[in-house]
């Protein structure tokens, strides 16, 4: 009976060490595609055409 005690043991760790390391994975992917997002929003921002007038030189000679 010990010998079963100690695989249901084995198993349920094994399952915490997987779930642990799961939700790390998810974490990491989540916080990449957050990054991705702000860069996204930038990257468009800067393309965008500029709609405030800003001041050019003119070159008189």
């Amino acid at each position: 009976m010990r010998s079963d005690e100690l695989r249901i043991e084995r198993l349920l760790e094994h399952l915490k060490q997987h779930q642990a390391g799961k939700h790390a994975r998810n974490t990491v992917k989540e916080g990449l595609l957050a990054s991705r997002a702000v860069i996204d929003s930038l990257i468009d921002l800067l393309e965008e055409p500029s709609s405030t007038p800003c001041a050019r030189k003119i070159d008189i000679s």
